[in-house]
């Protein structure tokens, strides 16, 4: 078989491939990585004299226009946590099983866990041929047949090898790229995230961290963010394979040299990814399956071990019944005793308190936060689906509106997937959802009726409780609906509902359109001449007999009726009997005043005239009707800060 540099190939235009082994403890799987690589991946003194693998060995090989990461699992049963970790992320899957010893209990184990981790391509090797005659190698292979039957493995090469030799060992190099050549070019996903599985310093480097690229790339310069613990680091360099690299792609082993942090700080099972897209969480919604060669069925609010890419939690489960028996699935209601990153469709491990791998499953909602879910098997259906456009409707009937970290954690989805979807169901089914420009969220046209309903409410107790005063300021109702559910969208269902006519809108007051006083067409005339007269005055406005000049449409007494409409629906304040200002121009001048307070302890009214650019008439009534209103206190001939300023 051709090299990659044989072929013109360089090692950057290489197709970056994970592959893994697994299979029982002593069944040759380091001295077979060995053979592929050149790499002896037991690098620990205790590995090397004890002659087995304890922790996770790394090594890679190019072959034909694929350059092959290997992971080399321990397989001894005390080291599966070590084996979840490794098996986690890979492409392809080598099954390891000795000629002399055939199928061992770890051997099926690691094959449960591999299905379980959706593991899709592999192949298996059958080592230490050199010890076994080909009829035993028959019968090996014969009993491989039956184990992997109705697994991923089924139709999968099996390939006789000797570690002591080297026979075989091409074709098995032949045979991966054959079964690395089947597998699809994944879509990009734009999100970096890296399950860290080794920590170690440099010497003048500082923290180096190890990991599989599961999305994304990283570059020397980025930020990431170091999870759980939602810590801002920046990346000195990057390497791959020993190499200094620009940076590191998915699928990819990468080394990470961290800035800002010690290796006390960083711990097998945290993750680096693009900063402010995960979340931690301590509750996810999956579905989960008992494995058929379980011993006891799964049982509700039993305690057992959840592993995940290179971590590990406590997790009690919330079944949708009150046992799952072996070889079941069902949904379920994960409670974490630790925070960690979990996204949609990741899937993940369970094992017993007596270290044995039970079942596992897939998240369908990694962010569900503390709403109670009433139908979990209608919620977890429809957010596991398969169709975008079911998993977003599931989860706008949760909660009012979809943003852009929902993307990816909760829905599986690029940001620009996200956008392009929800845009589709702006007149689409199965439900149909708004963009809200305010927010940047899209929420659904449902949500967004029962948020105006809950508004309309407490408008209709608010005005009740101000009456005579028939308008509010808008920023007033805003700050009354803050603890409605998407709050955010407040904005949002004002203007729908003045759209609808439901609410009136004058400047930035609002009120219900069915309590309003309904004026002829020459009284709004009027008023619309009027009320910008005094607008554009904000801090001298018309008096009240300047108005009535102003317009021969109407006598001075129905003037004064309208300018008391006004003030009783809020779009004006009476400050005396002739004089009125807008609620925004007398905030101006409130403002002003307190600026002017803050210079001076004590003012006279000829200083607050001269402060606030007023005339004599107006800052005399205004004075007064601040000293009612304990804004300012007189003493004399001067004025201090009062208790309501």
């Amino acid at each position: 078989m051709q090299s990659a540099s044989e072929s013109g190939v360089t090692s950057t235009q290489l197709r970056p491939l994970l592959l893994g082994t697994a299979g029982h403890i002593d069944h040759g799987k380091t001295t077979l990585v060995y053979r592929l690589t050149g790499t002896n991946t037991d690098r620990l003194p205790e590995e090397k004299a004890r002659g087995i693998s304890i922790d996770l060995g790394f090594a890679h090989f190019d072959a034909a226009t694929f350059r092959f990461g290997v992971v080399d699992v321990p397989g001894h049963e005390r080291f599966i946590r070590q084996m979840v970790a490794g098996a986690a992320n890979i492409d392809i899957a080598v099954l390891v099983v000795a000629g002399d010893d055939g199928v061992m209990p770890q051997t099926q184990e690691h094959l449960d866990i591999l299905q379980l981790l959706g593991v899709q391509y592999g192949v298996i090797v059958i080592t230490r041929c050199d010890l076994i005659d080909a009829e035993m190698r028959e019968l090996v292979a014969e009993e491989l047949r039956e184990v992997v039957a109705g697994t991923f493995l089924e139709s999968a090469p099996i390939l006789p090898v000797s570690g002591l030799t080297g026979a075989g060992i091409e074709d098995l190099k032949q045979a991966l790229c054959r079964v690395a050549a089947e597998i699809p070019d994944r879509r990009h996903v734009a999100v970096f995230r890296l399950p860290v599985d080794r920590v170690f310093s440099l010497a003048g480097r500082g923290t180096v961290v190890t990991g599989s690229v599961l999305s994304g790339s990283v570059s020397a310069g980025d930020e990431v963010e170091l999870l759980p613990a939602q810590r801002r680091l920046r990346v000195r360099g990057v390497q791959h394979h020993g190499q200094n690299v620009p940076q590191a792609d998915a699928h990819r082993r990468a080394a990470i040299n961290l800035a800002g942090v010690a290796v006390s700080e960083i711990q097998r099972g945290d993750e680096l990814a693009t900063p402010g897209v995960f979340t931690p969480t301590t509750r996810v919604l999956a579905e989960i399956a008992c494995l058929s060669t379980a011993k006891k069925p799964l049982r509700h609010r039993q305690v057992l071990t959840l592993h995940a890419g290179t971590t590990t939690v406590t997790v009690r489960l919330r079944l949708t019944q009150t046992l799952l028996l072996p070889g079941e699935k069902t949904y379920a209601d994960l409670r974490l005793k630790e925070s960690i990153v979990l996204a949609w469709g990741q899937r993940f491990i369970l094992r017993s308190s007596s270290s044995q791998t039970v079942g596992g499953g897939r998240v369908v909602d990694g962010l569900p936060g503390r709403r109670r879910v009433r139908n979990l098997q209608y919620r977890c259906s429809g957010a596991g689906d398969a169709l975008e456009e079911t998993r977003i409707a599931s989860l706008l009937e949760q909660q009012p509106s979809v943003s852009d970290s929902d993307a990816v954690q909760r829905l599986g989805l690029s940001i620009v997937d996200a956008t392009e979807t929800l845009r589709s169901m702006t007149t689409g089914k199965p439900v149909n959802v708004i963009h809200d420009p305010a927010s940047g969220h899209w929420i659904s046209k449902h949500w967004l009726r029962r948020l105006g309903m809950s508004l309309l409410r407490m408008l209709r107790e608010e005005i009740k409780r101000q009456s005579p005063r028939r308008l509010l300021p808008r920023a007033l109702v805003t700050s009354q609906c803050r603890s409605f559910d998407g709050a955010i969208h407040v904005p949002l269902a004002i203007d729908a509902l003045v759209k609808s006519g439901e609410l009136i809108q004058r400047g930035d007051l609002i009120g219900l359109a069915d309590q309003q006083v309904s004026l002829t067409k020459r009284q709004r005339e009027v008023l619309d001449l009027l009320l910008p007269m005094i607008a554009a005055n904000e801090r001298t406005p018309p008096t009240h007999r300047e108005l009535y000049a102003a317009t021969d449409r109407m006598n001075p007494s129905d003037i004064e009726q309208l300018l008391k409409l006004c003030i009783e629906d809020g779009s004006l304040i009476a400050v005396s009997q002739d004089l009125s200002w807008t609620p925004t121009g007398l905030e101006l001048l409130r403002t002003g005043l307190r600026e002017l307070f803050q210079i001076k302890p004590e003012v006279t009214l000829a200083e607050i005239r001269d402060a606030l650019r007023m005339t004599r008439k107006h800052v005399v009534p205004l004075a007064e009707y601040w000293d009612a209103h304990k804004l300012t206190i007189r003493n004399g001939d001067v004025r201090t800060a009062g208790p309501e300023l």
